[in-house]
């Protein structure tokens, strides 16, 4: 509770805590729009999956850009940038429904310009909260961050589907619009007080004025070299290969299809993941920080991986729909905790000079591997959604086998 009531007296850290909180609450109304508008104009999941990947493919190819430009200029300044951008792309979508103009190629168009936009988001996003919090705090703080993202991910999706259903798709974009208007306008207040933070003293994280910087290519060789970050790599890229498009893809889908319910049923689904997720991590957060990452990370990815295969065992069974239920709740947990142990951990192994660049490497072996996943994972949709959910549990597999790699499984944090 002490962990919490400092971060509670850091008044940036509030101003960023807030700021993304309404932001990623926003953000679950478009997650859910999107994808039940495709599926309305088109009837395809196919037609989803590579919307999404018209998304992807842009913000896996900018992503090492937005991670050089996160290091040479402040975190803050890339993500307000970022947030504005995506402002007025969703606005100009909400225009587009309450037209009734929207086109399937716009929905590829303005796709593409969010995922060049959200590319930049990623590196800066990681890169803000060491540099306002002391090193010892990172584990509370991030838990803080994603536990309130994956809290507005139970709610949100629910609250979005029902204003979906009464109010039309419009209205969810033009929620999200307004979320990133009120998150530019707090990035922009905590650029002023860490101005004139700088001014007078260091903030708690900050990276020492003498820290040499880093060529790019270094931190390439850095990363690919070492065998710890180079078994991260690939841990990153089979989970997000496995999970990414299955969910995105596949959980609309199965409501739409399966069980042949409205978009208050997919909110519902979606919370239950985010539910799933902010349990885990809480567990992240209030557990004893592991001395060694990698046996927790086994048992991270296993569950995770079974969690995927169960889905998948549901759709053969429709008896067993209710399991649906509990197993995205238990996939959304295992990736919840992966993902507050994974980032406080790099966060304090690697230096913060060359954090950004780090992060976006990372990203990038998860992000690249997106347009594939949503691409596949929109075909296999429209064939078998068991065997969409039997893929993932299988690719993420590749993962928990990985983490028993000896130079990972002995790192210490």
């Amino acid at each position: 509770m002490s962990g919490i009531k400092q971060l509670l007296e850091n008044r940036i850290f509030r101003l960023f805590w807030a700021g993304e909180a309404i932001s990623v609450l926003g953000d679950q109304f478009y997650l859910l729009a999107l994808p039940w508008l495709t599926l309305e104009l088109t009837g395809s999941p196919s037609t989803l999956g590579n919307v999404l990947m018209a998304a992807a493919i842009p913000r896996a190819a900018l992503m090492p850009v937005g991670g050089v430009v996160v290091d040479r200029w402040s975190p803050q300044a890339v993500l307000l940038l970022s947030n504005a951008v995506r402002a007025v792309i969703v606005a100009i979508l909400t225009v587009l429904v309450i037209t009734d103009l929207t086109q399937v190629w716009h929905l590829f168009v303005l796709g593409a310009a969010f995922g060049a936009a959200d590319a930049l988001a990623f590196p800066a996003f990681a890169s803000i909260t060491p540099r306002l919090v002391a090193e010892d705090r990172l584990p509370a703080a991030n838990a803080a961050v994603q536990g309130t993202a994956a809290f507005a991910g139970i709610i949100g999706p629910a609250v979005a589907g029902v204003v979906v259903a009464v109010v039309g798709m419009a209205g969810a974009f033009a929620i999200d619009a307004l979320s990133f208007v009120v998150c530019v306008a707090t990035l922009c207040r905590m650029s002023q007080l860490l101005m004139s933070h700088s001014a007078s003293q260091p903030a708690p994280g900050a990276a020492h004025p003498s820290e040499p910087p880093t060529a790019t290519r270094d931190v390439a060789r850095a990363v690919l070299t070492d065998p710890v970050l180079r078994t991260v790599l690939v841990i990153i890229a089979a989970i997000n290969l496995g999970v990414l498009g299955p969910i995105a893809v596949g959980l609309p889908a199965l409501v739409r299809g399966e069980l042949g319910a409205g978009s208050t049923m997919l909110g519902v689904v979606m919370g239950t993941f985010a539910a799933g997720a902010l349990a885990g991590m809480l567990t992240a957060a209030l557990a004893p920080r592991p001395s060694r990452p990698g046996p927790v990370t086994r048992w991270a990815t296993g569950g995770l991986a079974a969690g995927m295969a169960l889905l998948g065992v549901a759709m053969m069974f429709p008896q067993l729909v209710a399991l649906v239920f509990v197993t995205v709740c238990s996939a959304g947990a295992a990736l919840g905790y992966l993902n507050v142990q994974g980032l406080s951990w790099l966060q304090t192994r690697v230096p913060k000079a060359m954090l950004g660049r780090v992060m976006s490497i990372l990203a990038l072996s998860a992000n690249g591997l997106g347009p594939i996943s949503y691409a596949a994972s929109g075909f296999a949709a429209e064939h078998t959604l068991a065997g969409l959910f039997l893929g993932g549990g299988a690719i993420v597999g590749l993962a928990w086998v990985f983490a028993r790699d000896p130079a990972f499984s002995n790192a210490t944090t």
